[in-house]
């Protein structure tokens, strides 16, 4: 997460990117939910950024009414949905292996090129 995070702040605050950019984030619980505050905020100022929830197993006390499952098929739904000229998205994937393998085989589904998807893999 702290690399993305460092990264979009890099986009908007040094270099003040024109670019649309979404940013999909998966977690179980809202109790996973790291730098909402900050991703809200920058989505509020930065109208090219959105911010994006999916949440595999929300808890009865989040309340949550957004988006459930795994961030990949919320996103693969959405990215059905029209975002775009896929050839000219840059896809960057931060998360553990499986979460990485899944996102992957998706994107290489959807026609996308591995040179358009960067990622970093944690344990």
């Amino acid at each position: 997460m702290a690399p993305l995070r460092a990264h979009l702040s890099h986009l908007f605050d040094t270099l003040h990117t024109s670019r649309n950019v979404s940013f999909w984030y998966g977690a179980r619980s809202l109790r996973e939910l790291f730098y909402q505050d900050y991703f809200n905020a920058l989505a509020a100022r930065c109208p090219n950024f959105s911010f994006h929830v999916a949440l595999s197993e929300p808890q009865p006390s989040d309340q949550w009414t957004g988006p459930t499952g795994l961030v990949h098929e919320v996103f693969r739904e959405q990215f059905r949905n029209g975002h775009g000229n896929p050839a000219e998205i840059e896809f960057y994937l931060c998360g553990p292996p499986l979460m990485i393998q899944a996102s992957l085989q998706m994107l290489e589904a959807a026609g996308i090129k591995a040179a358009q998807i960067s990622y970093d893999e944690f344990s």
